[in-house]
C-alpha cells in the first residue's frame, strides 16, 4: 500500500470512529445517532455523505476500469457502487427516518 493510500485510510478509520463515538458514547440518544446515520448517508445529498462519496469513487473506479479493458472488474466495481448506495444506503435513510420520527412523537 502506498503512503499516500495508508494516510487516506489512517484519515478514514479516525473519521469513523468519531462517528462511532458519536452514535454509540455513553450519553449517545436517538439524535445523535441519527446525526450519525445521516453522515452516513443522506438521500437529499448524497455526495456529501460517506456512502454517496464511496459510491461515487467506486462508480468513477469503474469507468476508469472499463476505459482500461477490465469489463469484468468494472461490473463487478459498478454493482457495488449501487450496492452501497441504493441497498445500503436506503436503509440507513429508513432507520434515520424512524429515529427521527420517534423523537417527534416523544
Amino acid at each position: 500500500m502506498s503512503a499516500d493510500t495508508a494516510a487516506a485510510v489512517a484519515a478514514i478509520r479516525l473519521g469513523l470512529q468519531t462517528l462511532r463515538h458519536t452514535a454509540l458514547g455513553d450519553t449517545a440518544d436517538h439524535e445523535d445517532q441519527a446525526h450519525v446515520l445521516q453522515a452516513l448517508y443522506d438521500d437529499r445529498h448524497r455526495e456529501g455523505s460517506v456512502l454517496g462519496m464511496v459510491s461515487d469513487m467506486l462508480t468513477d473506479l469503474g469507468l476508469t476500469l472499463g476505459d482500461q479493458g477490465a469489463e469484468d472488474a468494472a461490473e463487478a466495481v459498478d454493482e457495488a457502487a449501487a450496492y452501497v448506495q441504493d441497498s445500503a444506503g436506503l436503509r440507513l435513510e429508513r432507520a434515520r427516518t424512524v429515529l427521527t420520527g420517534q423523537r417527534n412523537r416523544t
